[in-house]
This record gives structure tokens, sequence and C-alpha cells, in this order.
């Protein structure tokens, strides 16, 4: 196409590509696409095509990923503005009104939900119904990019006159994904899981979603999971965050964020939680397509096919795929499932795994005109997750010992739950708070109480002497007062030193054992030899030793 030479440019690609992003998953298919044309014989200009439930966050994601100007439509339709490709991930937004040659392409998995002007207003899936494909008669893309065969007859059944319009080049988003596997233990580093099992809560958009008929089951899984052995995640539709904003997403879950939620971001992250996963539990969305297609365990939370296209592969796959009962006991089913190789499902919407990028750009630079690079085509890693440290400051515990009077053979089981998260017959189980605790209203309740941060024996008296007499209910507090060593005052007077061995010691986690150890009664002499508690994967060893002058040793074997 012929266009104004640019005086003020330094270098001049030879050819001009139109990126038109509809919405946030547009936005991010088409980020993932253009990396395909890194090059400097080829421009890049993003506009947005207004009209999208997410559309009101697809400038920021472009800001965030680099892309410095943004196109206004209005001046995208002008046929001066001398572009040789059109990109687009969604069919709606009047593309016919683009005088450029328009490569189409799907946004998720595939092609399945029949969204039109409304969910299930289309009569075949969005992307391959004819009402969006025609214009006045005529085809509005000059090539379709498909992930799977089964388009192309989907397709032709759909909008005859586009049959021979599709190319089956694979899914760029699911390669990135595949690209990434290595780097899993990264993304779990900067999710803060540690040793513990990753769950991931998937939702998509509508009332039929997950979140749109579970939405206590994100509360549910926090209470029922310990948390020492299970952290809890929730990936969100871009829809979902931008109906109604960021703020108002966090303070619906804001007890569940108090408990642990990892709250992944809408535009990027969600790839890098799937990989780092031991479990997705999710409905009908392509996000948990894709966490089967990679071979993660997966529960179906919901699965509303009411606006699935009745062709569509994820019949098949909400078929094949173990669904989660939320009126039983959440804890078991979590386990069964991640100790259970999932069904093969990757290959009902994806071919060409792992191969979409040649295939892709040899598309791409066809209708461009141009000779592909002699360099092997690939995407752009993944980016990093931002870390999301864990620190809940209050617990509700659990620990399963030997019956009082009977020797200990085996180590004693600690389980926490975060408070922030409370189950029926949660004022059971010992309430232990930490001085960082900033929700007021419980600090009356707790059964025990702990410091964290390190101080010297002198100042650690003098605050739990402070939190015994000011909290009434406290039986004991717990404060830190080197990496392997503790001070526990108990509210009759006693006191010892706790010392530990392995990784640095939390007074948390020392409390916790000592109000369970309080509450069943058990004899404190047993901590003077070494006593095992198995907390998540780890075994943390604890041993009593006399306290400082002027306090009685509460492990002593007169009491």
């Amino acid at each position: 196409m012929n266009r104004m030479p640019d005086a003020w440019g330094t270098i001049i690609p030879e050819r001009e590509v139109l990126a038109v992003a509809r919405s946030v998953p547009a936005a991010g298919r088409l980020l993932d696409v253009c990396a395909l044309l890194a090059e400097d014989r080829i421009g890049i200009t993003f506009t947005t095509s207004p009209g999208s439930a997410s559309g009101s966050g697809v400038v920021e994601l472009l800001r965030d990923a680099g892309v410095a100007r943004v196109l206004p439509w209005a001046q995208a339709l002008d046929t001066a503005a001398g572009f040789d490709l059109t990109l687009a991930a969604s069919a709606k937004g009047q593309l016919h009104r683009l005088a450029t040659p328009l490569l189409l392409m799907p946004h998720g998995a595939g092609h399945n939900r029949r969204v039109g002007s409304a969910p299930g207003s289309l009569a075949h899936a969005s992307g391959l119904d004819a009402s969006e494909l025609l214009h006045n008669g005529s085809v509005v893309p000059t090539r379709i990019a498909l992930s799977h065969t089964e388009q192309v007859h989907r397709l032709a059944k759909a909008c005859p006159p586009a049959d021979g319009r599709g190319v089956v080049v694979g899914d760029p988003g699911f390669d990135r994904m595949l690209a990434a596997i290595g780097r899993r233990e990264r993304y779990r580093t900067a999710l803060d899981t540690g040793s513990r099992r990753l769950i991931v809560l998937s939702s998509t958009w509508n009332q039929g979603s997950l979140l749109g008929t579970q939405r206590d089951l994100v509360r549910a899984l926090l209470s029922e999971l310990p948390h020492d052995e299970y952290r809890v995640a929730l990936i969100a539709h871009p829809n979902i965050w931008q109906q109604r904003g960021r703020a108002q997403l966090e303070l619906w879950f804001a007890d569940e964020i108090e408990a642990g939620l990892v709250l992944i971001p809408p535009n990027e992250g969600w790839r890098a939680a799937i990989i780092a996963s031991d479990l997705v539990i999710g409905d009908i969305g392509s996000v948990t397509y894709y966490a089967a297609a990679l071979g993660r365990p997966v529960l179906l939370a919901a699965f509303d096919a009411t606006d699935l296209d009745p062709q569509s592969p994820l019949h098949a796959f909400g078929a094949r795929s173990a669904h989660l009962n939320t009126e039983s006991p959440l804890a078991p089913q979590v386990a069964h499932a991640i100790g259970r190789a999932p069904a093969p499902t990757a290959d009902l919407l994806i071919e060409h795994q792992g191969a979409s990028a040649q295939h892709l750009r040899a598309l791409l630079y066809s209708l461009l005109s141009l000779p592909e690079p002699a360099t092997p085509a690939h995407y752009l890693p993944l980016p990093d997750l931002p870390e999301q440290r864990d620190d809940p400051t209050a617990w509700r515990v659990e620990l399963d010992s030997a019956p009082v009077g009977t020797r200990r053979s085996a180590p004693v089981r600690l389980r926490r739950f975060p408070a922030g998260a409370p189950t029926h017959g949660a004022g059971e189980r010992p309430l232990v708070v930490d001085a960082e605790d900033a929700i007021m209203p419980r600090w009356g309740s707790a059964d025990a109480w702990s410091h964290r941060r390190e101080q010297s024996e002198t100042d650690a008296l003098v605050w739990l002497r402070d939190r015994l007499a000011t909290y009434p209910k406290a039986a004991l507090a717990v404060a830190t007062t080197g990496s392997h060593s503790m001070l526990l005052l108990h509210r009759c007077g006693r006191a010892m030193r706790v010392r530990g061995d392995g990784p640095a010691l939390d007074a948390a986690v020392v409390a916790a054992v000592a109000s369970g150890w309080a509450r069943e009664g058990r004899p404190w002499d047993e901590w003077r030899s070494t006593i095992e508690v198995a907390l998540g994967a780890r075994l943390v060893r604890l041993r009593a030793l006399p306290p400082p002058a002027g306090h009685e040793f509460l492990a002593g074997a007169d009491f």
C-alpha cells in the first residue's frame, strides 16, 4: 500500500501492521502473535475498537506491555493511514470498515461460546458465526487462524462463504505456556508456595461461571485446606475485573485475601499461575481447559454449557473431567484429584502443539508478501509474576497427638487455618494471634499470642506480660529472642525457653503447638525431651530449656 514518507522517522519499516485490540483477552493474544514480527522491516500499531465488557482495561494492558502509542479508532479507519495488514483476535467491532487484508484469530482456546450481543445470542460459536464474518454478503477476514481442524469443519457449516479461509496454525497462548514449563519453580517462588500444594481457582465471566455459581467456594477452600499444606490463588476473567474494577474485587475478597488468597493480576500472570499449580478448580472457561491441556489435574466446580456451541469439543472436555462436589468435604476431593492422572485433553482443541509459531509466522509473512527471516520462529518468554508474599497474622489451630497419658510414638501433627476464613466449628479451635495482626475485634478472643520479630529477652518479657495482662482469655504468649530461640510465658506465671533446629523458628508455630497442648491438657514436662511437630511437609523439633531468672520452669517435673 502507498504511504506518505515519515520525515521524522529513523527506522522506516517496509510494512505496517495494525493490531485491533477489542478486549483484554484479545489484546493479550495479539501481543503473543506480534512477537513473531520482531524485526525492523515491520512496524506495528495498536488501536482499540469500542464495545467490549473489558475494553476499559485494554489501554492499560498495552501500556504495561510497552505500547506507547494507541491509535484512535477513528484514525485507524482512515484508509490513508497506510497499513498493509490488520490483525484481530475478536470478530466483533466493525472490522469491515478497515481497508486492509485482515487476519482473524481466536483470543482463547479455539471457538466455543455463542456470545454475540449477549451470551447465547449467536447460532454458532463467536468467531465462526456468519453474522460476525460477513458484511453485505462478503467475507470480512482474508484468513482465519484456527487452532484445530475441527474448527475448519465448523466454519464451513456456520459460514459457507468463508469455507477455505481457515488455516490451522495451532494455539500461540498454549505454546507460550509449553515453552515456560521449565520456569515452574520460578513462578512458585514468586507465589511463595514453598513445599505447599498450589490450588488455583479459575473463573470465566457470567452468572454460570465458578464465581457466578460457587462464590463461597473460595472461602470454603481456605477454611478446609491447612495453611501449611496448601496455597490458594484465584484467576478471574478480565471482564470480572473491568466490570467493577480492582478496588471492588479486592473488597469483595477482603476476608479471603487476609486469609492468604492470591488474586492473580488480570492482564498477565494467569499462565504462570497455571504452570505453577498442582490443581486447577475451574469452569467452562479457556483457562481451565488450558490447565488440563498442560497436564494439570482439574476439577470442574461449574460447567454451564448454555451458551456453548453444540459442536464444541468442550462438551467432551466437560464429560471427561472430574467434577467437584461442593456439598461434600473439599479437602479429601482436592487430595484425591492431585494424586490422579488427568485425562488427555490437549488434542481436543489444539493441533501443532509446540509448533504454532512457525505455522503462524509463515501465514503472517505470506499476507505481508515478505520472505520470512532465517531465524527460527518463537514467542517471547512469559513475564515473571510479581512476588506475592503470604503472611496471615492469625490462625485457628488443630493439634493431633496421642491421647493424654499414653506414650507418643509419632510426631504431633499441627494444622493451621487462617482466621480470616472461618468455618463451622472454628470456635472450638484455639485462636493464635500475632503481634502484627491488624484485625482488632478478634484480639480479645486470642487463646495465644506470638511475636515473630526478634527482640532481647528483657524486651520479650515486657511484651509477654503485657499481652497476658491485656487479654485475659489468652493462656500463653510466645516471643522470638533469636533465630532458633523463643521465650514462652504461661498465664500461671511459669515460663520456658524453647529451642528449635533446622530453619529459623517461627513464634506463631510455637504458640500454635503450645495452645493446642494447653487445650488438650498435656503435661509440659514432655517438652524437656525433644517433641517433633509435623507441619505440612516440614518436621519441626522443639525442646524446652529453663527460663530466665525469676520464673519457675513451665516444663518442670512438678507441674
